[in-house]
């Protein structure tokens, strides 16, 4: 019931965002150059922050959250996936 026995409203609590889409990495060409990036986070930008933090500290690599998107330099598809795994992120290449 959406009151309390002394009359009072009790608000529905709205459910947690989540996204339906799952969790991204690809490979994208930019000009002479390959950056990976990782799609469909569902995080706050401080999160997608301290991740890329994370990745580009343990990959020994540049990058950048853009848009939502998480942007790590070269090639290292595998390597995200496997990093996302351990902060149990569920992600598909």
């Amino acid at each position: 019931m959406p009151f309390t026995i002394d009359g009072q409203w009790i608000p529905k609590k709205e459910p947690e965002k989540t996204s339906s889409k799952p969790v991204k990495v690809r490979l994208q060409k930019r000009g002479n150059s390959v950056v990976t990036v990782v799609l469909n986070l569902n995080k706050s930008s401080k999160e997608l922050a301290e991740i890329a933090a994370q990745a580009k500290r343990k990959l020994g690599c540049g990058g950048a959250v853009k848009d939502g998107v998480i942007e790590v330099q070269g090639d290292k598809v595998e390597l995200v996936v496997a990093l996302l795994k351990e902060l149990g992120i569920k992600a598909g290449a």
